[in-house]
């Protein structure tokens, strides 16, 4: 007994989790490992037909029950006899146990025990007519297990019939699917992979994932393609790739998988999202608005080159699916023309708040799924189109459905969510909409025998949006194709794309945008995006110092503001450190030589050699400062020098002679250059360079005076000596009188004295 207790202690917890399904995992807190839940007691594994169209159609439910080998238990199903869900609040309600309960309960299975194994395989049929479904409409449907000794509850599971007549009319929807092929970035500079993660997404991870359900879903689902992905897959199988310095050869599964996805993606609705998939809030918030754009503008662009088709890259996809005004204005000037976000962000008017239309003031609309596509003004000259994706199917959509059993109550939820949408009729008469809570002829279904009558027909089609709630999503092939196809079959959903999805008539008055606290906060964070911001100034500076400008980091920029960051700090910086060496040794080819220099005088020029050695020609301002003013001064205005744009060609320096004026008798000291572009941004550090001066005062110009007068007597002295040797007495007329020049004892002329 006591186990049991402690069991049934256990899947009360479980079950009061606001999806109110069993299975449902429970987060460990962070730092701790989670451990391993116990089996589920109930699984349930079948019920179909999963849209009951006929009353005598069987219902059949499968599964297994397991516990302790030879206890007995009982299965039993709940439902509500005659009451179909008059709400999607009435249904949320159920799943958590909040205020809404089944009334009705049959046992199909009496006391059996479970097997050696602790296993008990069942299954069994029901009808409509059995369950009390009268007319069309989704009805609460729970299985639930009990110990046959105690009567106590051992487990339930919590879903949905839905139950659509074949000779009924039901009102139509229009369902759009949106679906991501996003994910983080892998190289920090275009050179570089920071790791070699993606080779294994795409053979056996998520990536790979991806690519099967694009092959595996039809042509009504519209695809959002992060061209930084498919660049950075198309890199990695084109040749040898650098992984933090390391070489490795291509990797052919990036091709089979680029090439498998071009295929997959043929005559299907293509969306590029912005490059890298950028938090534009955050950019926006933090003044990176150039960068917002630019990641718009580079999207599409390379989305359609690597697809070998046009994609538009118009409707923009924000992180979290919220954005505020900022955000929405920078969208809009950039180019977008809609943008889809979750329908909570952009709420109905609240409750008691009159709107107007067309001039016309009526109230707010009831709790009812209002239409998927709404007006919304910018500072640009056309309102943007809010594409609104429903909260509750896109948390299906995207939801983890790997527990067994999960994807097929998932399937019954987002088919049931969908037909209720679809049971929500406007009252023709009165315009208003059915209260939740009500049931029987008075309420939302007592509506539903004039469907046939034409009340339809004045109604406009209402249009909801499913999509994941992160872009990173997982998804589980099998589990989104099948739940496609259950779509194509439900006869009150039509699919669509996204890009025909327009506000209507089926539209409600909205409010304003919502962006909490809780939103910017999961933001890039301000030290981070400062970093960026840095980084971001001095590859502008590499990009235009160059003759013909060369943006050689944009892209490394560019995937630095991804959103895929957020919540990822540590490797986010890891990367923006690889792209800030990168910058710094490409900065580093155009240098200052630092070589001491001299000078003489009170004034004079010192020599400055810029050498380029990059691969392109550069144009580029010379700025000398003195750092010792009191010692050597800069002679110039304001004591700055700048040269004239000066152009290096490849491989050459420049040497530039600064003036300057020497102080105090010299000495040693130094000045600073700083090396501009065109548009005087700075481009790189300041280099010190050392002058030895030295002041020559007028102390010093005697003694120069003095050694050239010197100079000067010794010349003199020398033309004296050499006339008074023609007058020397062996100087006759007659050569062969003198002594003999090769005789012994014979005296040089230089030597001889004058009596």
């Amino acid at each position: 007994m006591i186990r049991k207790a402690a069991l049934l202690t256990l899947l009360t917890a479980l079950l009061a989790s606001p999806a109110g399904m069993a299975g449902t995992a429970v987060a460990a807190p962070p730092g701790r490992v989670a451990a391993a839940a116990p089996a589920d007691p109930l699984l349930v594994s079948e019920i179909t037909p999963e849209v009951v169209r006929a009353a005598i159609a069987p219902i059949t439910i499968s599964g297994t029950v397991s516990g302790t080998p030879g206890s007995s238990v009982r299965v039993a199903v709940r439902y509500s006899r005659g009451r179909p869900f008059a709400s999607r609040a009435e249904m949320a309600a159920y799943l958590s146990e909040q205020g809404y309960g089944t009334t009705n309960w049959s046992t199909r299975i009496q006391a059996t025990p479970l097997d050696q194994s602790g296993k008990l395989p069942f299954r069994f049929t029901v009808t409509p007519g059995e369950l009390g479904m009268p007319r069309p409409g989704v009805y609460p449907f729970e299985i639930e297990v009990t110990d046959a000794a105690t009567g106590q509850r051992l487990g339930i599971e919590r879903t949905f019939l839905t139950y659509a007549p074949k000779d009924e009319q039901i009102p139509k929807v229009k369902l759009a699917v949106a679906l991501p092929i996003v994910d983080r970035p892998h190289r920090a500079d275009d050179a570089t992979f920071m790791d070699d993660d993606l080779s294994a997404s795409l053979t056996s991870g998520r990536l790979a994932s991806l690519l099967q359900t694009a092959q595996d879903t039809g042509d009504g689902v519209t695809w959002f393609v992060d061209p930084a992905l498919l660049d950075d897959v198309r890199l990695l199988s084109s040749g040898t790739r650098s992984v933090r310095g390391t070489r490795k050869n291509a990797d052919p599964a990036a091709g089979q998988w680029l090439n498998g996805l071009r295929s997959a993606l043929t005559d299907k609705t293509v969306v590029a999202t912005p490059y890298a998939d950028p938090d534009v809030a955050a950019l926006v918030h933090h003044g990176l608005d150039k960068q917002a754009a630019a990641s718009i503008q580079r999207g599409a662009a390379l989305a359609s080159e690597v697809l070998g088709r046009e994609i538009r890259g118009t409707t923009a996809w924000p992180a979290g699916g919220t954005v505020d005004r900022d955000a929405v204005d920078e969208l809009a000037m950039s180019g977008v023309t809609s943008v889809l976000l979750s329908g909570d962000a952009l709420p109905p008017r609240a409750a008691g708040q009159d709107a107007t239309q067309n001039g016309q003031s009526f109230p707010p609309p009831a709790q009812t799924t209002p239409d998927g596509a709404a007006r919304l003004d910018t500072v640009a000259d056309n309102p943007l189109t809010a594409l609104l994706a429903d909260p509750t199917l896109s948390e299906v959509l995207g939801g983890d459905v790997s527990a067994p059993g999960a994807a097929m109550l998932a399937r019954q939820r987002f088919l049931a969510e969908t037909a209720m949408i679809a049971f929500e009729q406007q009252t023709p008469q009165t315009g208003q909409f059915g209260q939740p809570g009500q049931t029987g002829q008075t309420g939302q279904m007592g509506q539903m025998g004039q469907m046939g009558q034409g009340a339809t027909a004045r109604t406009a089609v209402r249009t909801v949006i499913a999509a994941p709630e992160s872009h990173l999503w997982t998804p589980d092939p099998a589990f989104v194709s099948g739940l496609l196809q259950a779509v194509s079959s439900a006869p009150w959903l039509r699919m669509t794309s996204l890009e025909s999805v327009k506000p209507g008539r089926a539209g409600v008055p909205r409010g304003d945008l919502t962006y909490t606290d809780r939103d910017r906060q999961a933001e890039l964070t301000r030290s981070y995006l400062a970093t960026v911001r840095k980084l971001e100034r001095k590859a502008d500076a590499v990009a235009t110092v160059t003759e013909e400008h060369t943006d050689v980091f944009h892209t490394a920029i560019l995937r630095l503001t991804s959103a895929s960051w957020r919540g990822d700090g540590k490797r986010a910086l890891s990367f923006a450190g690889q792209v800030q060496k990168a910058i710094d040794e490409r900065i580093d080819d155009v240098s200052v030589l630092d070589t001491p220099r001299a000078v003489a005088g009170s004034n004079g020029q010192v020599p400055v050699s810029v050498a380029n050695n990059l691969d392109k020609n550069i144009q580029i301002k010379i700025r000398v400062t003195s750092a010792s003013k009191s010692r050597l001064a800069i002679d110039a205005p304001g004591g700055v020098y700048v040269t004239p744009t000066t152009r290096i060609l490849t491989g050459r320096s420049q040497l530039v002679n600064v003036p300057v004026i020497v102080r105090n008798e010299g000495g040693d000291a130094s000045i600073s250059v700083q090396l501009l572009t065109d548009d005087d941004e700075k481009y790189g550090g300041a280099v010190r360079v050392v002058v030895r001066a030295t002041g020559y005062t007028g102390i010093a110009l005697v003694i120069v005076g003095a050694a050239v007068v010197i100079m000067l007597a010794a010349v003199v002295m020398r033309i004296l000596r050499r006339r008074s040797r023609k007058a020397f007495p062996f100087d006759g007329p007659n050569d062969a009188d003198g002594p003999p020049a090769d005789r012994p004892g014979a005296v040089p002329a230089e030597r001889t004295q004058s009596p």
